[in-house]
Formats: C-alpha cells, sequence, structure tokens
C-alpha cells in the first residue's frame, strides 16, 4: 500500500511543477519564442477495458504523468508511466489489481496545430490472480490549444491494437482492438 502512497505523492508532485513552470516570466518580451523543448505534463485516457479485465468497459482508462520534446508545428516525442490500481471480483473472491503502462509516442504536425501520432505501450497488470503483461501498438491524430506562451492543452483520438495475451482473469487469450481519448495538459520546461 505504502507503494501506492508513493506513486500517487509523486503525480501530485510532477503536477505541482508543471503548474509553476507554467508561469509567464514578466521579464521576458511578449511573444518570446520557446527556448528549450522540454516539457512536463499529463494525460486522462479515456476508452475501452480491452486488455486484462475487458468485462470493465468503458471509462477512465489512465492517468499518467509524462515528459519529452515538443518542437511547436513540427513535432514531438513523450514518454509517460501511468500506475493505478481497482478492485475485481470472481465466483470466489475480490482481489486488488494493480495496474501499469509505459508509453512512448512520436508525433508529426500536419497543418499546424493537427498532428498525427504513432505509439508503443507496454502495459502490466498483478494480482494474486496472476501477473500478466502485453503489448499495444497505436496511431491517432490530434489538436493542441496553446494556453499563455508556455503551456497547452491537447485532444487526441487512438486507434490502439492489444496483441495476443493469456488473460488469468477470464482464463483465456486476449487480442483485439480498442478507440482512446487521451486529454492532456503540458508546459514547458525553461
Amino acid at each position: 500500500m505504502w507503494m501506492n502512497n508513493l506513486k500517487k505523492l509523486f503525480c501530485v508532485l510532477l503536477l505541482c511543477c508543471a503548474f509553476a513552470f507554467a508561469q509567464q516570466d514578466a521579464s521576458a518580451p511578449a511573444g518570446t519564442p520557446v527556448r528549450t523543448p522540454v516539457i512536463l505534463g499529463g494525460i486522462l485516457g479515456f476508452g475501452s477495458g480491452t486488455g486484462v479485465g475487458a468485462d470493465r468497459g468503458l471509462g477512465l482508462y489512465q492517468i499518467e504523468p509524462v515528459i519529452g520534446l515538443w518542437y511547436p508545428r513540427l513535432g514531438f516525442f513523450r514518454v509517460g508511466c501511468g500506475f493505478y490500481s481497482y478492485y475485481a471480483e470472481d465466483d470466489d473472491a475480490k482481489y486488488d489489481v494493480e495496474h501499469s503502462d509505459l508509453d512512448m509516442e512520436l508525433g508529426v504536425h500536419l497543418l499546424g496545430e493537427i498532428y498525427v501520432v504513432g505509439g508503443y505501450s507496454r502495459v502490466k497488470e498483478l494480482s494474486d490472480v496472476g501477473d500478466v503483461a502485453w503489448n499495444e501498438w497505436g496511431v491517432g491524430a490530434g489538436t493542441v490549444l496553446n494556453i499563455f506562451s508556455k503551456s497547452m492543452l491537447f485532444a487526441e483520438v487512438w486507434y490502439r491494437r492489444v496483441l495476443d495475451h493469456y488473460d488469468p482473469f477470464l482464463d483465456k487469450n486476449i487480442h483485439g482492438s480498442r478507440i482512446q481519448l487521451n486529454l492532456g495538459f503540458s508546459v514547458y520546461v525553461y
């Protein structure tokens, strides 16, 4: 349990740092370009539960802090690592499942603030019933809304392909695809 609290504390500290860096530099002239492309931020991912525990249906799928490089109107590379846990139950018992995913994404701007993105995810779920890990590949499209000179909001729609893996909860092999909507916030770090 202390590990979950440590993960939550890390996410809160990262978000606080992101807001602190987002403050406008009063000494810089208006319209000053980005000095470095390093970003900090976070993503909320909404989608279906294909993977382990596919019976979870639609809802919040991931919450993850991200760090990366984002060149305005050119492209970006970002890495995110999300953690959460949930309770599941079968006919015999209830059990706690710890979910983690590592995402690596590469995007290219096409028209101004509109971009396409591709990514790879390594997902793990640990529980008393069994541990499982699987890979996901995805493609998507998104757009950016700049807020102030150092921060932005973005929205993305993804198609994700979940590769074949064994689900100990359903006692069968799972594979398939899902649609995911990401809403994110990021700031440039100076």
